[in-house]
């Protein structure tokens, strides 16, 4: 057998190098008492807080600039705003008290139930400081129930005005009609053309009134605004207070022209939506136009938010949807009937109660809004029933009545 040569250095090289790497084996790995070596365990993590924590993931972008810490007051006026946000968002509903703590008289409140179920009267609902104190509905109806307001709409409407006025829709109500219907200018009476948006607003348009024999022709041909137009004009316009739905049909139509919608489209987004009304809605004539002078249905207690409304001049849940301004002028007299000395607003009557102010909308068979301002008192009223107004108004003082016994 021939052995390799080694020399001597050539050993103790050899066992420097084997000293070495036996030393390596050593260090990279660990013998239990147990026997075979395992792979070393990565070391147990220390404790480190959550912001380490974060730091140990991979880091993202750093941001342009970091934001300082919110102060204090910043914090309190974030959470107002926030708890102002939900208290917005959140569906309004009525309260209801009892009358004493309104400060009326229930017995009294109570009593006018006798003369509800006298007569057809179906649904009322009696309102101070906000809140609801009576309601009254006849078998048969209840909260649900929808009605059809009749001439109560025409003060709808009106509120549509002063809305588009204020969205810039509408530029003024001295606007000539014929600004919209530019036919009226070349019609056969010069007296188309001197027609504003405020005499239709308060009567005065001079035009024959639709409230008459004819109304039952008009209503049932076959475009409203073409009889409409055909019409002859009696006085001249802004000399004469001459009551006409007529008019309010035309006072509609403008408003679709103006704001590019239907009537009933735009009173929901502008004003019916905001006020949270779930049951309103409007009819809508032959020609397509939305009867805005005896159309919009609702419930008795969404014709008392409808009121409210106005009685809070305009303002709702800290919102103004329409003008104070608008309420203002739209409730104080702006033209009278010469034969009773009626006074009349921008499609609203004005009317005294035992000295107190008040303005109402009232509609044919008896559909009614009664605000008091001074007494913050509303009266919201629908039935079916043709007989004297005098009934109601019987009604109104009895409630103002209720007011001053508590």
């Amino acid at each position: 057998m021939i052995r390799p040569f080694i020399t001597r250095k050539q050993s103790a090289a050899a066992a420097w190098l084997l000293a070495v790497l036996m030393l390596l084996s050593a260090c990279g790995s660990r013998t239990p008492a147990g026997g075979a070596a395992v792979p070393e365990p990565a070391a147990a993590p220390e404790a480190i807080s959550a912001p380490a924590q974060a730091e140990a993931l991979p880091a993202p972008s750093p941001a342009p600039s970091e934001a300082p810490a919110p102060t204090e007051e910043a914090a309190a006026e974030t959470a107002a705003e926030t708890e102002t946000a939900v208290e917005t968002e959140a569906p309004w509903e009525w309260t209801y008290a009892t009358p004493e703590s309104q400060g009326m008289d229930a017995a009294a409140l109570s009593a006018l139930h006798a003369t509800y179920d006298s007569f057809p009267l179906l649904a009322a609902v009696v309102v101070r400081n906000g809140v609801v104190v009576d309601t009254y509905f006849k078998d048969g109806y209840d909260e649900a129930s929808v009605f059809t307001l009749q001439s109560v709409s025409k003060s709808i409407t009106s509120a549509l005005v002063g809305i588009a006025l204020a969205r810039g829709e509408l530029e003024d109500i001295d606007a000539p009609l014929a600004d919209y219907f530019p036919a009226l200018r070349s019609a056969a009476d010069p007296r188309w053309a001197d027609i504003t948006l405020r005499h239709l607003l308060t009567h005065t348009s001079g035009i024959a009134s639709t409230d008459s024999s004819i109304w039952y022709d008009w209503r049932a041909s076959e475009n409203w605004l073409d009889y409409l137009f055909a019409l002859p004009i009696y006085t001249d316009p802004g000399t004469s207070f001459d009551y006409s739905t007529g008019n309010t049909h035309l006072l509609g139509a403008v408003l679709e022209q103006a704001t590019g919608m239907p009537l009933g489209d735009y009173a929901q987004q502008v004003l019916f939506a905001p006020l949270g009304m779930t049951s309103a809605g409007l009819g809508t004539a032959p020609e397509g136009v939305g009867d805005g002078g005896n159309g919009f249905y609702m419930t008795t207690l969404d014709l008392a938010r409808f009121g409210l409304l106005y009685l809070d001049g305009g303002l709702w849940q800290g919102r103004q949807l329409v003008p104070a301004d608008w309420v203002e002028a739209s409730t104080t007299t702006q033209a009278t009937r010469a034969s009773d000395g009626a006074r009349y607003g921008y499609q609203w009557w004005l009317r005294s109660f035992d000295g107190h102010e008040a303005f109402v909308a009232q509609g044919h068979f008896g559909q009614y809004i009664i605000a008091v301002p001074d007494l913050a008192l509303l009266i919201a009223i629908n039935s079916d029933f043709e007989g004297a107004r005098s009934i109601y108004w019987q009604i109104a003082d009895d409630v103002i009545a209720a007011c001053s016994k508590a």
